[in-house]
């Protein structure tokens, strides 16, 4: 994907997406694969060709699926297309070969199967979470395994395996019966891949989201020094954008060849592999394209190359020839093994024709996912947000419709509960009227039907956790607390005094709510499913965080967290009984920098996981909040483009294609330096164009007094997503 061109007075060409890759399939061949006809298959493959695959070879071999992965467990693929439940207590994630059975990485933790018959959790020792559930009278604290981001082996060892959460890592040396903690080289959570290299000196690398690729060498016997050091890893690695740290790398995979031990890696956000050195003990780049955005995971080494996954194909790149070859008919196992009715396919075991075993993991990347009635209605809406006021007014709606339509927007963002905390509109529900602060209310029946009959989408924000109205309620019963100043907790700074005067304190303009508490959640809630009874078409929570602002901080309490919960249990313990009441779409707001890499510091908002709760996450990209010089190399009026570009691919990533990724747009000017220099319509079209050019999913302008004159007109096609030049001075 190329940059626009910087100015906007000469004619500029389309920007085209050419990293989407189109899926194609063969029924003939799926069927064969799964017959085992050889001769099928090989007849099948002459007319199975990845659809984008430029001169990329065709490698015309069977593969034969033995057992696959499923949100629903492990199956046993048959020959007539049937399968066998063999495991089906959670999630499967991944298969690892190992001797004549595997390991398994799944929702409950490590599952050992010697012979795909019987099958031991091995999950003693490893870390859980606490997640909350409230039925109306009683809460109940549910003990689940903590999310294991990966999963390996020593090759050369079976018995050592290596795990991580996102917070920290786990080594067993008894084949999983018992395991033990090995403290993470970052303080931040964001933990993503790992794996165990044998040698005179055996290691761990560890990959982080935010920091890079690290390196820790164990005792000679593969125990955990007293003092651990982890090391960045040394190689060619890519910088993330605007960062001096690696761009995270998604998979490193280890196979032992008559050499020695080979180990590759791979990036999650550029089509990059990397292979160790040996000799120098540094990562070499063997294989990347010119692409700023590209997805490798599921790293694969056998005797032939390294198979990998990327968005719509499994590749194999073969190191004699420094070249890819497509996969045509491993693509065609795989897609034939997804049945919806066991949720999405996670992973694959299967042998090509020499009966060597190809594992692959990660495989929304090439089967995709099943996608709800909800995600389905919610996809590709363009629009505004307003604050209530803006909508109280028949007449003042009437030229909000006409600019909509003027504008080729179909969707709006009303606040019906604000900043403050108070309702917008008249309460039925008694849950909600009993705690309830309303103000101003419209006319909620009006605006329903009015944007029923015109096609808008319209979208019910409600703040969640930002409430002053419910701070201040009951003696602040259900505020953050300040356990210093026993009483509801507000951040604040310290301003210095002037000539020796005393400081004082300056505090924000924010009151919150305790994110743990059961009947905020039920509040909140209630409210979502009163406003789609109303009519609206979605609910989006926003201010589903934890506070971040204040040098105070530190006093903060939290008195309905329950023992063994964290921030991102209490968001996901929020979530997920939010998702389990409203019956209606679901949307929400995090910062930009959650949805840019995978970690939910400070905020609680971890995109990976949020992703299994909702159906539509909006990230904020507002340029004017991220650091000014980051991605503002030349040309720097171009800044924008490349946030909205790579951002809602980087989300979408994140997200494992589970929800749609629909930004927040700047349509506003903040007093920094960036703004300063480049604020205006064609700072406001970049964005739309990034969008267009990323995920494309849709986009929503946020200007908090409505005044949008620089938003674009856009163009959409039949599928209501940005087709061409979003406005006559810009790209055709």
């Amino acid at each position: 994907m190329s940059e626009p061109a910087p100015s906007p007075a000469a004619k500029r060409p389309e920007i085209r997406f050419a990293l989407a890759v189109g899926l194609f399939s063969s029924l003939v061949a799926g069927a064969a694969l799964l017959s085992g006809s050889l001769a099928s298959c090989q007849a099948a493959s002459a007319q199975a060709r990845p659809a984008g695959s430029g001169s990329v070879p065709v490698r015309e071999r069977p593969y034969y699926p033995l057992y696959a992965g499923y949100e629903k467990g492990l199956y046993r693929l048959e020959a007539d297309g049937a399968e066998t439940p063999l495991w089906i207590e959670g999630e499967v994630r991944k298969i690892i070969p190992s001797g004549t059975g595997a390991w398994l990485l799944t929702a409950k933790g490590p599952v050992r199967t010697e012979d795909f018959a019987t099958f031991e959790l091995r999950a003693a020792g490893l870390p859980a979470k606490v997640i909350k559930e409230w039925d109306g009278a009683a809460k109940a604290l549910i003990r689940e395994p903590a999310d294991l981001k990966d999963l390996e082996f020593d090759p050369s060892n079976p018995e050592r395996l290596v795990t991580c959460t996102k917070d920290e890592l786990w080594l067993s040396f008894d084949s999983g019966k018992s395991w033990n903690r090995l403290a993470s080289p970052s303080t931040t959570s964001g933990l993503k891949a790992v794996a165990l290299v044998p040698g005179t000196v055996p290691t761990v690398y560890a990959s982080h989201a935010i920091e890079g690729l690290f390196v820790l060498e164990l005792q000679a016997d593969g125990r955990i020094p007293a003092k651990p050091v982890w090391k960045k890893a040394r190689g060619d690695f890519a910088l993330a954008p605007g960062t001096g740290n690696h761009d995270e790398v998604s998979d490193i995979a280890v196979r032992m060849a008559d050499s020695g031990p080979e180990v590759w890696a791979s990036n999650s956000f550029l089509m990059r592999l990397y292979r160790l050195d040996p000799a120098t003990g540094a990562f070499a780049l063997v294989r990347s394209d010119a692409h700023e955005f590209g997805e490798i995971d599921s790293l694969w080494p056998g005797s032939d190359g390294l198979r990998y996954l990327t968005r719509g194909q499994a590749l194999r790149w073969d190191p004699r020839s420094g070249r890819d070859e497509a996969e045509p008919l491993l693509q065609s196992a795989v897609r034939d093994a997804a049945r919806d009715r066991l949720g999405a396919l996670d992973c694959v075991l299967t042998r090509d024709a020499d009966g060597e075993p190809i594992a692959l993991s990660e495989l929304w990347l090439l089967a995709g996912r099943p996608r709800s009635a909800y995600r389905e209605a919610a996809d590709a809406r363009h629009g505004l947000y307003l604050r209530t006021g803006y909508v109280a007014k028949a007449s003042d709606r009437d030229r909000i419709y006409g600019f909509m339509e003027e504008r080729g927007l179909d969707s709006l963002v009303i606040d019906l509960k604000d900043d403050e905390g108070k309702l917008r509109y008249r309460p039925r529900d008694p849950v909600v009227a009993a705690r309830a602060r309303v103000s101003a209310p419209i006319d909620v029946e009006a605006i329903t039907a009015e944007t029923e009959a015109r096609g808008i989408w319209l979208v019910a924000r409600i703040v969640v956790f930002k409430d002053k109205a419910l701070q201040e309620s009951a003696g602040g019963a259900l505020a953050v607390w300040d356990a210093r100043e026993k009483a509801p907790w507000r951040g604040y700074e310290v301003i210095p005094g002037a000539d020796g005067a005393p400081a004082t304190r300056k505090y924000y303009g924010e009151h919150w709510v305790d994110p743990y508490s059961e009947l905020v959640w039920e509040y909140n809630v209630a409210i979502a499913n009163e406003l789609i009874d109303s009519g609206f078409d979605e609910v989006q929570f926003d201010y589903i965080r934890f506070p971040t602002d204040g040098v105070n901080l530190g006093d903060a309490s939290y008195r309905h967290r329950d023992p063994g919960m964290d921030r991102e249990s209490a968001i996901a313990s929020f979530l997920r009984y939010a998702r389990a009441k409203v019956h209606g779409p679901i949307s929400i707001d995090i910062y930009g920098s959650n949805g840019w890499y995978r970690s939910g510091a400070r905020t609680g908002q971890d995109l990976e996981l949020l992703a299994r709760y909702v159906d539509v996450v909006s990230p904020m990209f507002y340029p004017s909040h991220f650091a000014q010089d980051f991605l503002a190399h030349e040309p720097a009026e171009l800044r924008p483009w490349r946030i909205y570009h790579l951002g809602t691919l980087r989300g979408r990533t994140i997200s494992r294609d589970r929800v749609v990724i629909r930004p927040y747009a700047q349509s506003f000017f903040l007093d920094v330096a960036y703004d300063r220099a480049w604020y205006g319509k064609r700072y406001v079209e970049l964005q739309t164009l990034g969008v267009r050019d990323g995920a494309n999913a849709g986009l929503t302008y946020w200007n908090n007094v409505a005044r949008y004159d620089e938003v674009p007109k856009l163009l959409l096609g039949t599928d209501r997503r940005l087709a061409l030049a979003p406005s006559a001075d810009g790209p055709d």
